[in-house]
């Protein structure tokens, strides 16, 4: 089992990897029976899903910015807090995210599972609170 250190490390590892647009090490970071759900709601239930999908992202999507802001740490799971920005052909996008990621004993993903919030926010009741 990895150290917590070496679990946010490679959880920063895997990130770089998108901004660095060098997947070729994916196998690295996934189980063969890993289950990886987007926050948008395509799961892929092992590594052959999941190379299908990186393979088809790095055709269509360059990742632009995808800061870690917090790990929380549960045992072999850690959460992790960030703010993913991308581009696809002309349009570019961001939201802020929260990922629950579990390690398998071989220090690799077994199930990452993606929630995904806007990244404008708004305070409705800020000029009351001024009064």
């Amino acid at each position: 089992m990895l150290s917590v250190t070496e679990q946010h490390q490679r959880i920063t590892d895997y990130f770089q990897m998108w901004l660095d647009h060098d997947l070729k090490k994916i196998a690295d970071f996934f189980t063969t029976d890993c289950v990886y759900e987007e926050c948008y709601g395509p799961v892929y239930r092992n590594f052959a899903e999941i190379q299908q999908w990186v393979n088809h992202q790095e055709q269509v999507q360059v990742v632009t910015a995808w800061p870690i802001h917090d790990f929380i740490d549960a045992g072999a799971t850690v959460i992790v807090t960030w703010t993913f920005a991308a581009k696809e052909k002309q349009t570019s996008y961001i939201f802020d995210g929260v990922s629950l990621i579990h390690f398998a004993s071989d220090g690799r993903f077994d199930h990452v599972r993606e929630f995904e919030a806007k990244h404008e926010r708004n305070f409705p009741y800020e000029s009351i609170a001024d009064k």
